[in-house]
């Protein structure tokens, strides 16, 4: 199939070949399957669809893949979870410190974060206010012997860090995206999405490398995208706390899922490069 096209629905594409979408379900076999399965609360139907869309595995296979599957829901969850979490207080520090920034003049946190210029401070900031600094500070600590303008420069410099330093833990955790002057900002941030396409691929993977049978060796084609849309549908329909729109190409675009296979394929490459190193030596 041509890289370009379109990923077909997983049902649309069984329909097309004449048979029921879940007829992989006849691969399920009782036992230690049902068991992992019912323990991640995936329901079989949706598994089998997972399967028909990777292809004919043995039970050791099916079992192998079912445990990756929910080894990475458990995970992806954990995320989201986290994020919901922190992320009010974060956002509160970033919006708190760009208000007092703004209060004191500075519209925007970057345009400091070099240091503030000799002799911008005075017309942002009231000379009233410079003078109180000061004796506040003289008051409190008597030996300190910084000045009026210093204090005010440091005290610019460490919100318009705190903000910076609100957005990079926001941008680790996955709980937000900005954009920046020169570019985007998102280069090389690991999100919960991300780190979940990121194990679908690799397990695709490593069971089509262990089981060549069961389809053609791993490529960014039409089977990996359907898979990983599968797998996408899979996890919604297990788990209350995931997007429900996230097997959508426009959630998560079949861009995204070549960028995903083009760094396990890179890492893989790099992986084999060490070995061979290794077995030279």
């Amino acid at each position: 199939m041509d890289q370009q096209e379109a990923m077909p629905n997983s049902t649309e594409a069984a329909s097309s070949k004449g048979r029921d979408p879940t007829a992989e379900l006849e691969n399920v076999r009782p036992g230690r399957l049902l068991t992992e399965l019912r323990l991640g609360q995936i329901s079989p139907l949706t598994f089998g669809v997972v399967l028909d869309a990777f292809g004919p595995l043995p039970e050791v296979g099916q079992c192998d893949l079912a445990i990756r599957i929910i080894n990475s829901l458990k995970i992806y969850e954990l995320r989201k979870l986290v994020e919901k979490q922190q992320l009010p207080r974060r956002y509160q520090q970033k919006t708190s410190g760009r208000r007092m920034l703004a209060l004191l003049g500075i519209e925007e946190a970057e345009s400091i974060k070099q240091g503030v210029p000799r002799g911008s401070i005075q017309p942002t900031v009231p000379t009233s206010l410079l003078v109180r600094l000061y004796d506040v500070g003289v008051e409190r600590r008597p030996k300190a012997t910084a000045s009026a303008d210093e204090r005010m420069t440091t005290l610019l410099i460490l919100l318009s860090d705190l903000v910076e330093a609100a957005e990079r833990l926001a941008l680790e955790t996955g709980t937000q995206y900005r954009p920046g002057r020169g570019g985007s900002r998102r280069k090389g941030q690991i999100t919960a999405e991300v780190q979940l396409i990121r194990a679908v691929i690799e397990s695709y993977a490593e069971l089509r490398n262990r089981f060549p049978n069961s389809g053609p060796p791993p490529a960014f084609d039409g089977q990996l995208r359907k898979f990983v849309r599968s797998v996408l549908t899979l996890v919604v329909s297990a788990s209350p706390f995931v997007d429900p729109n996230l097997p959508e190409p426009n959630r998560i675009t079949d861009d995204a899922i070549r960028a995903a296979f083009e760094r396990w394929r890179s890492q893989s490459k790099a992986k084999t490069a060490v070995g061979l190193n290794i077995s030279r030596k």
